[in-house]
């Protein structure tokens, strides 16, 4: 399954390594009656899996549980990070004990020989934030979410090596020198073995945000990358560089070292999340080639007027993309075509309704013309799960994009626009102007859109550049097709792919 998520449980944050030629996925998990409110604290697991392709995955044994009473893992763990060293497996996680002092969360260790049977280490926890540099707990000025006041923010480890030997530890933190609302800072720690650490001053404090949420820290091309989290729930408003953004995983960078100094890239929104997280918890992998491919979780909640999904699955794993590395620096997610291998091509055949017939005509593709209002224009045939791409080349005018899972009768459905005025790519549902999602887009006269519809995930690429990743549950089938909307455009190199149902 290409959307997937383990049995029996309901997945959080996930952390994925390359060991040779597997990959192996490690995840926060809950057994699922705690949708039912049938299990209680201290039942959280580190789910593995492994795969050979980041498509298909084969479940293994849990690795690690919860403490027992006393333990500063005993009222939960979250995020980890895993590093294998000389034969070893290192995974260092965060564990909370609820009845400790401030609710402290801390970093924990455990090790394996074979990634199969781990044991956790009996100095834990090898690291806590040192007060000298990290907030003690969340005042209530700043507390947004009862749970978090009075804790101590410090949790969702990665490790990077050190170009000079050694290893570097980030950890998310609060800054007590930043303002209350602003707080939120990646910590560093320092270790020559994996088990001793030493703690330092936080290398990034933005004074931007709240919270920074499970950071990763990897090094390209003789640069090093930051990815982030982070999202308005926690308090503060979130001021992108994307004003259509208030949510989701960003990235900065430094040319030095992983310490620093850390720069804002033009636009720092690796990937985007409009009023809610959709796509969170991102982190790369490194690719065989020496590439990266992007991961992280897909939240499957229902929003709006939108349909209420079956309480199985909360959040699942979306199929992986691929990192493209510009001049200057910057990161942009693309495009993965290998998920074409899991689909049958469907030949195009496009026809114009009668209708509408005076709006559309064929010429070099498929022409468009409607400046008064909005125009459509039918492919025969239906389709549920697909990739839909054309090239649309805009002559006049504002909007122009595709339209699927849509009924030809009434022309309800959802829709992916090129809005030139405005300079965006949006992703809304037909006939209105309000938007689900929407992502800035520097415009030009051609741009190839395509949209992949995987049961109810809906990812919307602008030049194979992934803009919006979004869910919809309401619209399940439907046509394909394409829209003006006050413009005159071509839509050219139509191409279906249907994919198996997920």
């Amino acid at each position: 399954m290409m959307l997937w998520t383990p049995k029996n449980h309901l997945i959080g944050d996930i952390t994925i390594i390359r060991v040779g030629e597997e990959y192996h996925l490690f995840t926060e998990q809950f057994p699922v009656e705690i949708l039912h409110g049938l299990v209680a604290a201290g039942t959280r697991t580190v789910g593995h899996a492994v795969s050979k392709d980041l498509f298909h995955w084969e479940e293994l044994p849990p690795t690690i549980a919860c403490g027992g009473p006393g333990e500063f893992d005993a009222y939960n763990i979250f995020h980890m990070d895993v590093f294998v060293q000389a034969g070893t497996w290192f995974m260092h996680y965060t564990g909370l004990d609820k009845g400790g002092p401030g609710q402290q969360q801390s970093m924990g260790l455990a090790t394996s020989r074979d990634g199969i049977h781990w044991t956790k280490h009996p100095a834990n926890p090898v690291l806590r934030a040192d007060l000298r540099w990290y907030e003690p707990a969340i005042p209530r000025e700043a507390t947004y979410q009862e749970k978090d006041f009075g804790r101590l923010w410090f949790r969702d480890p990665c490790i990077v090596r050190l170009p000079g030997g050694g290893f570097g530890m980030i950890v998310i933190a609060r800054d007590p020198l930043q303002p209350p609302d602003v707080r939120g800072c990646i910590a560093w720690a320092t270790s020559q073995d994996l088990v001793r650490w030493e703690p330092h001053p936080p290398i990034y404090s933005p004074a931007r945000f709240h919270t920074l949420e499970t950071p990763s820290i990897f090094e390209h091309g003789g640069r090093h990358y930051l990815i982030y989290m982070t999202h308005p729930a926690w308090g503060s408003p979130v001021m992108a560089t994307d004003p259509y953004q208030t949510a989701g995983d960003f990235y900065a960078i430094s040319e030095n070292s992983p310490c620093g100094p850390w720069r804002q890239p033009e636009d720092e929104v690796l990937v985007a999340a409009h009023a809610r997280m959709r796509m969170g918890a991102a982190r790369t992998v490194e690719a065989p080639d020496g590439g990266r491919y992007l991961y992280g979780w897909l939240a499957l909640g229902a929003g709006g007027d939108d349909l209420e999904p079956p309480p199985e699955k909360s959040k699942v794993v979306p199929p992986p993309r691929r990192i493209r590395f510009l001049d200057d620096g910057q990161m942009q997610v693309v495009y993965e075509s290998r998920i074409e291998s899991f689909g049958r091509f469907v030949p195009v055949r496009q026809a114009i309704s009668a209708a509408e017939g005076e709006r559309w005509k064929t010429q070099e593709g498929v022409v468009g013309k409607n400046f008064g209002g909005t125009s459509m224009a039918w492919l025969l045939q239906e389709q549920d799960d697909f990739i839909f791409s054309a090239r649309v080349g805009f002559r006049f005018g504002e909007r122009a994009g595709l339209v699927f899972r849509a009924r030809q009768a009434d022309g309800e459905g959802l829709q992916a626009m090129a809005d030139r005025r405005f300079g965006r790519m949006e992703f809304g549902v037909c006939g209105r102007r309000e938007f689900i999602d929407a992502r800035l887009w520097k415009p030009r006269e051609e741009v190839e859109i395509k949209v992949v519809a995987l049961g109810p995930s809906i990812e919307i690429y602008a030049d194979d550049r992934l803009m919006i990743h979004q869910v919809r549950h309401r619209e399940k089938s439907g046509s394909l097709g394409y829209m003006v909307d006050r413009a005159e455009a071509s839509f050219r190199e139509a191409r279906v792919t249907s994919l198996a149902t997920v």
